[in-house]
């Protein structure tokens, strides 16, 4: 009875660290919150198509009224959240161990260098995770096709995942963090960065002035927008590059961007 009771206490002990609030508590939410500040006005734009952005529409179909999707969207969003919350706190005596600390802040240029590290690292386990559920029936027909009920993405559907595959993704987004061991802080930066990229691949719309544009082998919404559309080609989520290597570029997409170089061309000339 004594021991039992000593574990107890060690348990609780555990959960009473500052560490478990802002790990898988703080930072679930603000992953939450990101995405809802960031998928919001894209949403919003989406619904109202206004004249000066359909010149930046990807596809040039609509859905017609968005009102069902962006109500199961917002479900969807509330339930994915709650499993991983809930599972995240029961997971925290594991979680306590991963590395991750409130020590002093690292420098802007190690934080920098970690986020850039984490997402390059998370696009392509991200590419092998999608290609493998694509290439798996069973996967694909009762978890991912799912998210591919959308064939024309809105920002909020970013998130529009079955549960299975947002608890997958929720654990590869981690990799890179716990492997650099690297400071809470860093982690929220990095939960918001990939929250917009997941709002922002999912906005139908492609702005030449995205400045995101200045990273390497980025192309913008387009990418896996084109995803959406045949569901075949661009597994990867941010960079293109995997995909250049291996050859599953879409086709569709290809053609889109010889379009728009073609287009570019004209006007210059």
């Amino acid at each position: 009875m004594e021991s039992s009771s000593q574990l107890i206490e060690t348990v609780l002990a555990w959960y009473r660290e500052p560490l478990f609030l802002y790990f898988p508590v703080y930072s679930n939410l603000i992953a939450l919150a990101a995405f809802l500040i960031m998928a919001t006005p894209l949403t919003w734009l989406a619904v109202r198509n206004p004249e000066w952005a359909r010149r930046f529409r990807i596809q040039e179909r609509r859905l017609g009224t968005y009102d069902g999707i962006i109500l199961q969207s917002v479900k969807q969003l509330q339930i994915n959240f709650s499993m991983v919350i809930v599972l995240s706190v029961l997971a925290w005596p594991v979680l306590r161990l991963t590395g991750i600390h409130m020590g002093p802040w690292p420098a802007w240029y190690v934080v920098a260098g970690q986020v850039l590290l984490f997402s390059i690292l998370d696009d392509f386990l991200y590419y092998w995770l999608h290609l493998a559920i694509h290439k798996n029936l069973l996967l694909y027909y009762y978890v991912h096709r799912h998210h591919h009920r959308v064939t024309t993405p809105i920002s909020i559907t970013g998130n529009y995942l079955h549960p299975i595959e947002f608890l997958l993704i929720s654990n590869m987004i981690l990799i890179g963090p716990v492997l650099l061991g690297a400071h809470i802080g860093t982690v929220w930066i990095w939960l918001v960065v990939r929250q917009w990229e997941a709002a922002e691949q999912h906005s139908g719309y492609s702005f030449p002035w995205n400045p995101m544009h200045l990273l390497p082998f980025y192309d913008g919404p387009a990418f896996h927008d084109f995803h959406h559309t045949k569901f075949v080609g661009n597994y990867a989520g941010l960079y293109g590059w995997t995909d250049t290597l291996r050859g599953t570029l879409s086709e569709r997409y290809l053609e889109w961007k010889r379009a728009g170089l073609r287009e570019a061309a004209r006007s210059r000339a």
